[in-house]
């Protein structure tokens, strides 16, 4: 009896054991995406006013400028439908931008400009990777008064004040920007620029000022030296 009890233990845990499903193994990870770009940092040089396919994109990314024009030129970033997702930007040597493509970030730099008096006029860019969003990105000190002029020319029904007459927020940093672009080299940081270029005028020696829409008047060289503290924080 104890023997046939024995046999009957054992078919049963047979049975159980058959009617347990059996556990499936973990998933396997995702396998890791492919960037949009490959073999950066990829090299590109276009030709003013022509749009170049970017290597190594497999055409999801193209690049276009217009004239370059006084050591600058518009740059833009289009997808593989043709449409622009970054820019036009203004760009001179040396400048950088970052942009996203599907979700990867990538760093645009502008490495040489040709502006010849004979044959084509071009710009070669370099493409790599970027830092991300999180990443506080050093601006260069063009970029710096580029910012300024923005923010000048973007101030809503504020009055800028040069030498006794009214001038709109538009038509003062176009000024600025030609004075800045007449001193050339003597502007070497974008202090040099708020202190020899916006704070006073160059002819009388009376300073800039802005007034605001709520009646408040300061002085311009006071309020961009606030303005520039704010940019290099990244605010």
């Amino acid at each position: 009896m104890k023997r046939l009890a024995g046999i009957i233990g054992m078919v049963a845990f047979a049975l159980t054991l058959a009617a347990c499903p059996a556990k499936s193994p973990p998933p396997s990870p995702p396998a890791p995406r492919a960037p949009t770009l490959s073999g950066l940092p990829v090299e590109i040089t276009v030709r003013q006013r022509s749009t170049t396919i970017v290597p190594g994109s497999d055409g999801a990314l193209r690049l276009t400028i217009d004239d370059i024009t006084r050591g600058q030129v518009m740059v833009t970033l289009l997808d593989k439908e043709g449409m622009a997702f970054h820019g036009p930007i203004s760009m001179r040597e040396d400048d950088g931008s970052d942009f996203v493509l599907d979700g990867d970030h990538y760093g645009l730099t502008l490495a040489d400009l040709s502006n010849a008096l004979v044959g084509e006029d071009f710009a070669r860019f370099i493409i790599d990777s970027g830092a991300g969003e999180t990443a506080v990105v050093a601006l260069t000190e063009r970029q710096k008064i580029e910012q300024l002029l923005e923010q000048i020319g973007a101030l809503e029904n504020a009055i800028f004040i040069r030498n006794g007459t009214e001038h709109s927020a538009s038509d003062a940093a176009e000024h600025l920007r030609t004075k800045w672009e007449a001193a050339g080299d003597r502007i070497a940081t974008a202090r040099d620029f708020i202190d020899q270029i916006a704070t006073e005028s160059s002819m009388s020696g009376e300073r800039y000022e802005i007034r605001f829409s709520d009646g408040t008047t300061v002085a311009t060289g006071a309020y961009l030296h606030e303005r520039l503290k704010a940019i290099e924080a990244g605010r």
